[in-house]
């Protein structure tokens, strides 16, 4: 369907990224290229193909070159180990990869082949441009296979179908119709990236895709949405919190242009409600959906026209939404219940996985034609007196972690088996953004050395932030794990549980950025010479460090610097030396304006609330 399109308006931009600009021309073009190599390197119908590749214009080319050829397209996250990357290609039976000049040595020793797309179009000299591509596909055929999280610890392959991605992506045009100028931040391993690729191609919108080193900085994000003119992007609530952030810093409105801004992945927060509509004006629809991978992205969407009660609202276009009891009945509205999906967005189910898929993808009692299914998701919710849904929380041991699907019990597999590791019970963390890890050691495992050891097997979003290592694992009168406490103990923020943090040293500067690290982290002692990632650091956590470090220090890092100096050793002397040299980085006089401006603003809007109520 992009081929037709492009067939229409061939000189029209449909890619952006970095120095890099794709009409649907040239897209269509080079994807055609890579179709008819990938069907040389002998890929065929049905088959499947690995993509290794980091966000750039030749990954969304590389999307349309696999399906071109007939295959599914399994994309594996550069962030994650290469062990875990291999199980991926090994459980999927790949019959090729895909990489960019930049990703190939991740698949060095491959057993299949390895097909490198160049980094722009045009790149193939002597190789005439096919006008067709190597194969047709059917309404059968999988489109894409996206791994997620398994109890085993071994992760599971969900089979999306062409005619589930079709159906998905024709409830989105009709929900957010006309073309748009969309702001791409998820990795193709992420599977809101298919909300935001096919629902802005086959509407003839420009995707703007940013760079890996864009997606590390709020504030390149912010300029990306100034500079192409954004209007629509979608992404997991804490990012955009932060991207508010940074367009506070700005100083100006350079979010101005956005006109719809749609958040999933994780639970949406009131507060980040307020703050929407306190930045924005109500031209800027706030749009709140749920779904899980197995009903191809979304199922439900929420529109807010100004700050209310947060809901996961009702079904999108083709979906269909039951709230059952533990005999798969239906419950009375405001009844709390599991969360059932029908309609065509219920995939497959899990490659190579028959008892696993039979266990949540069952037959649908409710609907009129024959052979329907439902998938059963695990959430629990209520119907609200709006007939939207309200989501309650897991009906198992399955959170969500940064946008991700995590299940506890696979972290908690891949604890038992390290060394002088006895027991391992994993939870969520005091905000409910990350894991915790409580180990019973009774030789006293070093933490740090635990949770290095868990980055070769799993992916960051699977790593606990802190590890609590206990010579016995609490136990309750008949000698079960008290889970219970655990909870309660997890609940409690580390760092106000334990005495505060010793000075580093007698050197102020020393004490300040530790002090920043203790508040980011949640711990009480940060070693100098620990990496910020083995001590429970995550991408996101470090805008808060950089935000920390300029409320302790009084100057603020680049982004790109914090990510290359992380350890707090690194850190002062990186602080030290821009100061020396005059580089201090702490925000201009117009951008604190700026920021007790929009604060004041959000502060009006609450106070005209509570007046109302």
């Amino acid at each position: 369907m992009v081929a037709l399109l492009a067939a229409d308006r061939p000189a029209a931009v449909a890619v952006r990224c970095g120095d890099t600009t794709v009409t649907y021309g040239e897209l269509i073009s080079w994807s055609r290229r890579l179709s008819h190599r990938l069907a040389a390197a002998g890929v065929t119908a049905g088959d499947r193909v690995a993509l290794l590749a980091e966000p750039s214009a030749a990954t969304i080319a590389a999307v349309l070159g696999v399906l071109g050829a007939g295959a599914a397209y399994v994309p594996v996250d550069l962030a994650q180990p290469d062990a875990r990357a291999a199980t991926i290609l090994q459980d999927a039976q790949v019959k090729a990869v895909v990489t960019t000049a930049h990703t190939r040595d991740r698949v060095c020793g491959a057993q299949v082949p390895v097909v490198t797309v160049p980094d722009a179009p045009g790149e193939e000299p002597g190789t005439a441009a096919p006008d067709s591509f190597a194969t047709t596909v059917g309404p059968d055929d999988p489109a894409y296979l996206i791994y997620t999280s398994g109890s085993t610890g071994e992760p599971k392959g969900v089979v999306v179908e062409h005619r589930n991605l079709i159906a998905s992506t024709r409830a989105r045009l009709a929900v957010y119709p006309g073309s748009a100028t969309f702001l791409l931040v998820s990795p193709l391993a992420f599977d809101s990236s298919v909300a935001g690729i096919w629902g802005t191609l086959l509407a003839g919108g420009c995707l703007v895709v940013a760079s890996a080193d864009e997606l590390r900085d709020t504030d390149r994000l912010v300029s990306l949405v100034s500079r192409h003119h954004v209007s629509r992007t979608l992404c997991v609530p804490t990012l955009y919190g932060l991207l508010l952030d940074a367009a506070e810093r700005a100083g100006t409105d350079p979010l101005a242009c956005l006109r719809q801004v749609i958040v999933a992945g994780e639970a949406l927060p009131p507060s980040l409600v307020e703050r929407h509509f306190a930045v924005h004006s109500s031209a800027v629809e706030l749009v709140n959906e749920y779904g899980p991978t197995e009903a191809t992205v979304w199922a439900t969407y929420h529109r807010f026209t100004g700050a209310g009660p947060v809901s996961i609202g009702g079904p999108v276009p083709g979906a269909r939404l039951y709230v059952l009891d533990g005999g798969l009945q239906p419950v009375p509205p405001g009844t709390e219940g599991e969360l059932f999906i029908g309609g065509t967005g219920v995939a497959r189910g899990y490659f190579g996985r028959p008892e696993a898929t039979a266990a949540v993808f069952l037959d649908d009692p409710f609907a009129a034609e024959p052979g329907a299914r439902m998938y059963r998701t695990g959430d629990i919710v209520r119907r609200n007196a709006d007939q939207g849904l309200d989501f309650v929380g897991r009906g198992d041991d399955q959170i969500k972690v940064r946008g991700h699907r995590v299940e506890l019990g696979a972290v908690e597999s891949a604890l038992r088996v390290l060394e002088g590791v006895r027991e391992a019970v994993v939870l969520p963390d005091a905000q409910r953004s990350g894991l915790i890890g409580f180990v019973a050691s009774p030789r006293g495992a070093d933490p740090v050395v635990l949770r290095r050891a868990l980055t070769e097997k799993l992916p960051p979003v699977m790593v606990p932030g802190e590890l609590r290592v206990l010579p016995e694992l609490p136990r309750n009168l008949n000698g079960k794990l008290d889970r219970a406490l655990l909870r309660t103990l997890a609940a409690e923020p580390p760092a106000a549980a334990r005495p505060a943090a010793a000075p580093l040293t007698d050197d102020p500067l020393a004490d300040r950025v530790t002090a920043a690290w203790s508040e980011v982290l949640g711990v009480a002692t940060v070693p100098p010479d620990v990496n910020f990632f083995d001590l429970g650091g995550h991408s996101l956590a470090m805008f808060k460090l950089q935000d920390a470090l300029e409320r302790h220090c009084g100057t603020r890092p680049s982004i790109v610097s914090l990510f290359q100096e992380t350890t707090v050793a690194a850190q002062i002397t990186l602080i030290r030396t821009s100061r020396e040299q005059g580089e201090d980085t702490a925000p201009s006089s117009s951008a604190d304006a700026a920021r007790r401006a929009r604060t004041a603003r959000l502060r009006q809007q609450r106070a005209r609330k509570e007046a109302r109520q």
